[in-house]
């Protein structure tokens, strides 16, 4: 079966990815051909430049995001061999290998050795092939770089109307100390992939959805905290006021509404539960 295919890193599945991939929907509709999306791992600019830089989301985050969409996720490694690979030769590739009927891009999208490719290298190959290409305009306005700036600014709102959603960590919900619980504020612990980008430590509004689709405000710590747990591993806590129940095992997906405060040391206990209740009536809660 001919497939309808995207290709690019998806970083952050923002407005623009998304506008890509819901052309890539509605021509599989349209035409009856398998909706696909082509990705790479590692992330390009981990390879190319920063071994520890951290995708927006973990890959696991980015697969639940991108099959809203796509049936099928092709990935490709990232290498030396596949960076060098003529802009020819991967044409080939999309239309022989992934038997692509037709591909979705955007304006800009540049491929092959040095990015000598272009659209109009895709459109020539696709004579070849018997191919469609389809280019979505104005879907290169969004970048990913600037999200990040945003999410690192702690600006939530400006990200999320960039993202088409609002930021988020997803995971299982771990058992922990239970330092929360004996300070009166039991927490839901979750322990993200390390390359998982996260916003500075801090204390944040948050809104915790679980996995029948409960929403539930709360609050959430990302850090070490320093009070009261020398081990000093990062977790990222959350707080539901009025949740009973244990929650060990499950799934949640908590999403980043607004800064409330940074993270710190506090002379005791006592000072912290005090700072505690202080930021849930900052938070609305």
């Amino acid at each position: 079966m001919k497939s309808v295919l995207t290709i690019g890193k998806f970083e952050g599945i923002h407005l623009g990815h998304r506008a890509l991939l819901r052309e890539v929907s509605n021509r599989a509709k349209t035409e009856s051909l398998k909706p696909v999306v082509l990705v790479f791992k590692p992330h390009p600019f981990k390879f190319l430049h920063d071994k520890d830089y951290k995708p927006i989301f973990s890959e696991q985050e980015r697969e639940k995001l991108l099959r809203e969409f796509v049936n099928e996720i092709v990935t490709l490694d990232f290498d030396t061999e596949l960076m060098s690979m003529k802009a020819s030769d991967f044409c080939k590739k999309l239309f022989t290998e992934l038997n692509a009927g037709e591909i979705v891009v955007g304006e800009s999208y540049r491929f092959g050795n040095n990015r000598e490719g272009t659209v109009e290298t895709l459109r020539e190959a696709a004579a070849e092939y018997k191919a469609k290409i389809h280019v979505v305009k104005n879907v290169d306005n969004i970048s990913t770089s600037s999200i990040r700036d945003l999410l690192s600014e702690n600006k939530f709102p400006e990200a999320e109307k960039l993202l088409g959603f609002p930021f988020f960590i997803e995971g299982e919900v771990t058992k922990g100390r239970q330092i929360g619980r004996v300070l009166g504020f039991p927490t839901l612990n979750l322990y993200p992939p390390e390359d998982k980008f996260l916003p500075p430590y801090g204390v944040y509004k948050t809104r915790t959805i679980t996995i029948n689709g409960e929403t539930l405000p709360g609050l959430t710590n990302i850090g070490i905290r320093p009070t009261v747990d020398e081990s000093a591993n990062l977790s990222v806590e959350t707080h539901i006021p009025g949740l009973t129940g244990e929650m060990y095992g499950r799934q949640i997906k908590v999403e980043f509404l607004q800064f409330i405060r940074a993270e710190k040391r506090f002379e005791n206990p006592e000072a912290l539960i005090l700072q505690i209740k202080e930021d849930l009536k900052r938070s609305g809660e």
